[in-house]
């Protein structure tokens, strides 16, 4: 401090002491902030209290601190279903099917109004009315690598035909009774042009009208052994059908003219160890997975190419990241299977992990550390669809099929095989009184700090509006500040309404809960009838934001107490403290104490003086501290 203040009736500004007319006057300079309301309006019209409002969630998961810009229909993760405004519900339920012989599936498919699933070596039929795996129809010298169906015409007779590939010899089907096998050594199948097409480990790609005898060489992917990781059939430039081999390094094109296979846009993709498994296709456009990240590939006169994967934004949770194992088509979504189990950079302990629908490689990793996922996309954002209950039950096999005439979702996890209905058209669910639903579900919101991170913030209470719960179908929801994963439960509903707890929870005066930032964690849970759903209609936290305090001063200073020459230099020395480019000391009370010290900016300066020589006369002047400059 450059001088103390030690006499009544003065002030010092920017090292200057002046004489003031009568007291100090000390105003809080703080301006209090306007209303702000975040999501939807509601009707509330308090000018003093601010909203956060959640009901409109259909951006998908993925966002874990909220830019309320941009991010507002957004969900840090949930496992309820997102896709319908103002209806947050329960997901739909998973039905496990009876156990089958033990052993993982490496493939699940459709035949003949039949779900097939080779369960290790034994290839079984599910019976959907006894709800059993049955007995074994065929037993295989390996395990699958993979499947299609498709129409052969052996002798110019169509034949429908299921073929399974091992990578050592294709097994097929013509009914469900009638086996043979081919001993051609094929990883992956696909049909396209009435024939079956058939690559192995090497890239040497085979093609036949007719199993019982042999296949003709075609195209050699040149790349070294162990990089192919399935074929794929789509559009190409031209918008006919092509064959692509997925691979990983990217997408190739199958050119049957020449017999050769051709770079694409997508073709020379870094290296990865999982690249191109379960490559798959959804509403005209390739869908190349790698780790968690998805490449959308659009082929045409101007192919494009662009990331549409849960890996965007934030991600997914640590315990949810792993490693895409299939990709689905679905009428509503891209299904992508994730299996979280298994995951980069573990110690190997030798255990023998199969990565997707056929595709074994044989792979040793570490421990189980995550959950299995199916999660959808439709082009608006991410869904998780079903989650295992446990971290060490990965899932591999998925199939979407119609048989038993119901279109179903199937996968494998933990050597049970689940199916999920799935609508046939884009439809409200809680428009099929028909529709079954898990038992729990959970969403988390991301955390948001109200755009002001440097601000304190106050919350007075929250809103809760619901539909249909009751004393077995409950709406759950707590709370979390200052970014640590500590819970505290608000309100648990159980009746139909919106219902307002205030803060702090369980106290007896609502003077609000303090806080920089915040989330919240809803359950919603049912009871015995799998038709029921509590329905989240809107969350909504009233809060007020609280600015720092900010101290200002007013005083009127006489100037001449004791010459013109004198006032001249007092009048310079506040012109110099307006004009400085930085904040000036400003110290106006009687104290020792360096605390009474503010750093402030002259904002108003009014003076009234003599002319010609004399500079009498008084100055009123105005300073605020534009951030606060000492601790209150």
């Amino acid at each position: 401090m450059a001088g103390r203040i030690t006499a009544q009736n003065q002030i010092r500004i920017n090292d200057a002491i002046f004489t003031t007319s009568g007291k100090v006057r000390e105003f809080l300079a703080s301006q209090p902030p306007g209303k702000l309301t975040l999501g939807d309006y509601s009707d509330a019209s308090n000018p003093y209290a601010s909203e956060y409002s959640i009901d409109d969630l259909r951006g998908g998961i993925g966002v874990n601190i909220l830019d309320p810009r941009t991010d507002l229909d957004r969900a840090w993760y949930a496992t309820t279903q997102l896709r319908y405004k103002g209806r947050i519900v329960l997901p739909r339920l998973a039905v496990q099917t009876d156990e089958g012989p033990g052993g993982d599936v490496d493939v699940l498919y459709e035949f003949k109004n039949e779900v097939y699933a080779t369960f290790g070596t034994s290839v079984r039929v599910y019976s959907n009315t006894s709800d059993s795996w049955g007995d074994e129809v065929r037993a295989l010298p390996n395990d699958a690598t993979d499947a299609a169906k498709g129409i052969l015409y052996p002798s110019g007779t169509a034949t429908e035909t299921l073929v399974i590939a091992s990578g050592a010899d294709v097994e097929y089907a013509t009914a469900s009774d009638t086996w043979a096998r081919n001993t051609t050594d094929i990883k992956y199948v696909v049909f396209w042009h009435e024939l079956l097409w058939g690559i192995d480990n090497a890239g040497q790609l085979y093609y036949t009208d007719d199993l019982s005898s042999d296949w003709s060489v075609d195209a050699k992917l040149q790349l070294p052994a162990g990089y192919i990781s399935g074929l794929v059939v789509a559009r190409g430039a031209d918008q006919e059908f092509h064959i692509y081999a997925s691979t990983k390094t990217g997408l190739f094109i199958h050119d049957s003219v020449n017999q050769r296979f051709i770079e694409t846009d997508m073709s020379e993709q870094p290296y990865h160890s999982n690249g191109g498994v379960g490559t798959g296709k959804w509403r005209g456009n390739i869908y190349y997975p790698a780790g968690n990240a998805i490449y959308e590939f659009q082929p045409g006169a101007s192919t494009t190419v662009q990331t549409v994967g849960p890996d965007r934004d934030h991600g997914l949770p640590q315990t949810r990241r792993g490693k895409i194992v299939k990709l689905l088509s679905s009428h509503n979504d891209l299904l992508a299977v994730l299996d979280a189990t298994t995951q980069d950079g573990l110690s190997s302990v030798g255990t023998r992990v199969s990565r997707g629908i056929g595709n074994h490689h044989g792979v040793t990793l570490g421990a189980r550390q995550g959950f299995g996922l199916i999660m959808g996309w439709d082009r608006q954002g991410w869904e998780v669809k079903w989650q295992s209950d446990a971290v060490d039950k990965p899932i591999i096999a998925a199939s979407v099929n119609n048989a038993y005439n119901q279109n179903r979702l199937w996968w494998l996890s933990n050597q049970r095989v689940y199916y999920m209905v799935l609508p046939q058209d884009v439809v409200n669910p809680l428009e099929v009184p028909t529709t079954k639903y898990g038992t729990q579900g959970t969403l988390e919101t991301p955390w948001t700090d109200m755009g002001a991170s440097n601000q304190s913030k106050l919350a007075l209470s929250l809103l809760l509006e619901t539909i249909n719960p009751t004393s077995s179908e409950t709406v759950k929801v707590e709370y979390a500040t200052n970014y640590t994963e500590s819970y505290t439960t608000i309100v648990t509903q159980t009746s139909t309404g919106e219902s307002e707890t205030t803060f702090p929870i369980g106290g007896s005066n609502p003077i609000g809960l303090a806080f920089r930032s915040i989330k919240f964690r809803v359950t919603l849970a049912r009871g015995t009838v799998a038709t029921n759903t509590p329905q989240m209609v809107k969350l909504t936290l009233v809060w007020r934001q609280r600015n720092k305090e900010l101290y200002g001063v007013e005083a009127d200073i006489r100037l001449g107490d004791e010459s013109s020459t004198h006032a001249r230099k007092q009048l310079s020395d506040l012109k110099a403290a307006m004009l400085n480019d930085q904040l000036v000391e400003v110290t106006y009370r009687n104290d020792d104490s360096e605390e009474q010290n503010y750093y402030m900016e002259v904002i108003n300066y009014h003076a009234v003086t003599e002319t010609g020589d004399n500079h009498e006369g008084a100055v009123r002047v105005t300073l605020v501290e534009p951030r606060q400059t000492k601790t209150r």
